[in-house]
């Protein structure tokens, strides 16, 4: 083993149990018999033994704890009390995430629909509003009303919050006229992003440098390099030891104790122990032993993207570009973080470690111009002005980004593991690193299999989202509520060009995710109806349309479609229904593929089902209509259609008990095979000849 990074084979021991118990909890005891049977007689293996053994207790421990959470929180009434700790503030969409909630380690997201008091210098949120699990396994809470929150609990005077709020407060009269540069200001010098806007993260993603934006370890390190740096050159280097440990306790209790703060105060903590001790390592070993810490605090950060993107880049800069030319640090660091970025965001800007790079000194100006107008608020003309710079750099960055396929999750689990083994037991570490992010990076590339003609319920969470394909052509209805949840199911499906989107109605649920389809990918044509086509959602999407120059079709009644072997009928209302309007003002298409007719029904609800009753045919696949609700699917309705199969599209655990039971137990009375998208995934119903074939579970 390499002596630099003695630690590595421990590391590699304890991210195996935790990878171990997350992939297949029964191997956990075969797994740790067979190494310590191996162990016996080997110093190494007996290391990576014990080091495996803790991994698997560990993360098993977290795994008991958070099961039984959620069932204890699944026990409880929908409508219940939260209690939950302030550690971070609203954000402009009256958002507020607390990291613990009600005795549990659970993150919490809670939702205003009305204008929230600020926090002030109080401790504890109280909110009382209907509690539901998404689909990704995470709690939120829709609060309707301002006597459902209140707070209570004073920060004390010295308590390090107080002064963060504090200096929060002192630039808050500047937001009126500079809201993104106190945004900037909050986020780099407070810790506090929750006002950034979206465009303002949008520019920093394109280029590939949003990770400078947010308060992070870069910004602890460089602070702490500078004080460092400064009392070194006054000869005190004892005392800048002991700074540093100090400033590594005081970071977290300023801004919060957020996965990257922690993350870059353990390795400073670690580095100033190392030196007070006098027992001084490598930097190798401590990317090490703080890789182990964290893990060994939240076990959870194995599967965090922030852990993984962190100890990459580090790992990438100490292991293969350490001691060698300067220009070999960002291909070291852009091959490592491709695969990764990939995975977790399905979009990269090539480049942007280079453009980090470039960027790092301005940020870093702009750090320093933040600390000075928390002081003199009249210098926030310089946080203009390097705004402007680094918008200007992002934008030419993002020529070279865009979405792409995501490499599989084995491929990355295989290479993280690969990866820590050479790190641990090899001495020509940096040539074999090269080729494990090859083999990552090739994965990319896999040849994606779809068939000639299908069309696809892709699982948004409780919305919709259709996909039609026939040859090379695309028909996109609807979007589905999340605005960054739609792109990547498209682009692991190979699709990069929509020829038509065509929204059904413009409900959250519904239109959430086509702007950013619109901005990231090429769209021929959107179609929209005329009737009910406003509010936030509407004009988000119009936004986009404009900005990207894409044309924007106002559907009419009878209208057809014919994209090569798809075509369709559209079906629209002329009258305005006293219930339900924006639903039953929903566009409804008809869409022939080969000899089979599928009928997308969007929201519709029974008044209009009734008024379109003479128009319908028998139809071979039948889109449920408002996600299988009983205020759709009459009987009469389904007599004229009679569906073989139906696509019922809603969210797992959706606080509307979508779908109804009386709709399920109709159709299965009339003989209807139903697939759903909360139960079975994404599903793609192939068409070929008069064969219909399915492939539930995103297949």
């Amino acid at each position: 083993m390499h002596h630099e990074a003695p630690a590595g084979i421990i590391l590699l021991g304890f991210v195996c149990g935790l990878a171990t118990t997350l992939v297949h909890p029964q191997t956990c005891a075969v797994a740790f018999l067979l190494i310590a049977v191996l162990s016996l007689r080997v110093p190494q293996a007996a290391r990576f033994a014990f080091a495996l053994a803790c991994g698997i207790l560990i993360s098993t421990h977290a795994a008991h704890l958070r099961d039984r959470e959620n069932r204890a929180l699944v026990d409880e009434t929908r409508f219940i009390t939260v209690t939950a700790p302030l550690d971070h503030d609203w954000t402009p969409r009256n958002t507020l995430r607390v990291n613990r909630f009600n005795e549990t380690n659970q993150p919490l997201t809670i939702y205003a629909r009305f204008p929230p008091p600020p926090i002030g210098m109080h401790t504890t949120v109280r909110a009382e509003g209907f509690l539901r699990r998404s689909e990704r396994g995470a709690w939120s809470l829709t609060l309707k009303s301002e006597r459902l929150l209140s707070y209570s609990g004073e920060l004390r005077w010295f308590d390090p919050q107080r002064w963060n709020r504090a200096l929060t407060a002192r630039i808050e009269p500047l937001a009126t006229d500079h809201p993104t540069e106190v945004a900037l200001i909050e986020a780099l010098a407070l810790g506090r992003g929750e006002r950034l806007s979206d465009d303002v993260r949008n520019s920093f993603r394109r280029g590939g440098t949003y990770h400078l934006l947010v308060f992070s370890g870069l910004q602890i390190a460089l602070a702490a390099a500078t004080l460092a740096w400064l009392l070194r050159w006054l000869h005190a280097p004892r005392a800048s030891d002991w700074l540093l440990l100090v400033f590594a306790i005081l970071a977290p209790l300023f801004i919060g104790p957020t996965a990257s703060v922690s993350r870059a105060s353990i390795a400073i903590a670690l580095y100033a122990v190392s030196r007070i001790a006098k027992r001084p390592t490598s930097l190798e070993n401590l990317w090490c032993v703080a890789a182990l810490v964290r893990l060994v605090i939240a076990p959870a950060d194995i599967a965090d993207c922030a852990f993984h993107l962190t100890y990459a880049g580090a790992g990438a800069l100490l292991f293969i570009a350490r001691r060698r030319p300067w220009w070999i640090a960002p291909l070291a660091a852009e091959l490592v973080i491709v695969p990764l970025t990939l995975f977790h965001f399905h979009q990269y800007a090539i480049g942007g470690s280079v453009m980090t790079l470039i960027m790092t000194p301005l940020i870093f100006a702009m750090l320093i111009a933040s600390a000075v107008v928390l002081v003199f608020p009249g210098a926030i003309v310089a946080i203009t002005i390097l705004h402007r710079i680094c918008t200007f750099l992002n934008d030419v960055g993002a020529h070279a980004s865009g979405f792409y396929t995501a490499p599989p999750a084995w491929v990355l689990m295989f290479g993280g593991v690969a990866a820590l083994a050479v790190i641990a037991l090899m001495r020509k570490r940096a040539l074999a690193l090269v080729v494990i992010a090859l083999i990552c990076v090739s994965t990319v590339l896999k040849p994606i299999h779809r068939r000639d003609t299908e069309i696809t319920a892709l699982d948004v969470g409780q919305g919709d989202s259709i996909v039609v394909r026939a040859d090379d052509k695309v028909l996109l209805v609807d979007g589905g509520p999340r605005p960054d949840g739609l792109v990547p199911l498209l682009v692991d499906r190979g699709i990069h060009r929509i020829d038509v989107v065509a929204l059904s109605h413009a409900h959250p649920d519904h239109c959430g995710g086509l702007p950013a389809v619109i901005e990231n990918l090429h769209v021929g044509v959107v179609w929209i109806t005329p009737r009910r086509f406003r509010d936030e959602c509407a004009q988000r999407m119009l936004d986009a349309c404009i900005r990207t120059s894409t044309p924007v079709h106002i559907v009419r009644d009878g209208e057809r479609l014919a994209l090569g072997p798809i075509h369709a009928t559209a079906m629209t209302q002329e009258m305005t229904f006293r219930r339900s309007p924006e639903n039953n003002s929903s566009l409804v298409l008809r869409v022939q593929l080969q000899s089979r007719r599928v009928l997308l029904t969007g929201d519709i609800e029974r008044e209009a089902e009734s008024a379109l009753i003479d128009r319908m045919k028998r139809c071979d696949i039948l889109k449920i209509a408002h996600h299988g609700s009983r205020s759709s699917s009459t009987a009469a309705f389904l007599d004229a259609t009679r569906p073989r199969i139906a696509l019922i599209t809603c969210g797992r655990h959706n606080l509307f008990g979508h779908p109804h039971p009386t709709v399920i137990d109709t159709l299965g009375h009339r003989g209807v095979h139903i697939w759903r998208t909360d139960r079975d995934g994404s599903i793609t119903l192939a068409i070929e000849g008069r064969q219909i074939d399915t492939f539930p579970g995103g297949a």
